[in-house]
């Protein structure tokens, strides 16, 4: 999963949301040398990596978008997710979306000088993007495509995987609707 979902899934505690936002960019043992409550959020990032990549649902999605993404079919559909959650918001949150955005911004604006250097670098460009509104019409998709491609050392072709998750976007839809709430109470289970 990607931006949208990592966020919604560390809903409503701020720790837990800087630790799942910043989980790509803590390596290793490195989590360790944050405060507890943010380092339940790094773990909680890398235990829904772990539960999506070895998802049956997840599995069908990268397998379509493979033969554009090669090796990376799998982050391809993390980032195409985010747009399916979108769509789909009202299904798998009471929150609306405009509130939700709203509390992750805060959230985060308020404890960027905790985030890795390479992210609170990246963040005001995010922040005055509004980078949570990326994933919500398919031009923002095609962008956040090619953005994503671009920072790539092996080519992808986003153009046809865009293309063929939007021509073939509702079984990518019964795949999600299949895998997201499960994901949703594997993590409900793990914040007990």
């Amino acid at each position: 999963m990607n931006h949208v979902a990592h966020c919604l899934l560390s809903y409503p505690d701020g720790d837990d949301l800087l630790g799942n936002f910043i989980g790509d960019y803590v390596k290793g043992k490195s989590w360790q040398q944050y405060r507890e409550s943010i380092q339940t959020g790094i773990l909680r990032h890398r235990n829904i990596d772990a539960f999506t990549d070895s998802h049956p649902m997840v599995r069908l999605s990268v397998d379509r978008v493979r033969p554009f993404a090669g090796k990376y079919a799998a982050p391809v559909i993390d980032i195409l997710y985010d747009h399916l959650l979108y769509l789909q918001w009202e299904e798998h949150t009471e929150v609306p979306f405009g509130a939700f955005e709203s509390w992750v911004y805060g959230e985060l604006e308020r404890r960027r000088d905790l985030m890795p250097v390479v992210l609170r670098e990246r963040w005001p460009r995010m922040y005055g993007g509004r980078f949570l509104r990326s994933y919500t019409t398919e031009p923002n998709m095609r962008l956040v495509m090619e953005r994503f491609v671009d920072r790539l050392p092996l080519p992808v072709d986003a153009k046809g995987v865009c293309d063929v998750f939007f021509s073939q976007i509702h079984f990518f839809e019964a795949e999600f609707n299949a895998f997201f709430p499960e994901l949703q109470a594997h993590v409900a289970v793990t914040k007990k």
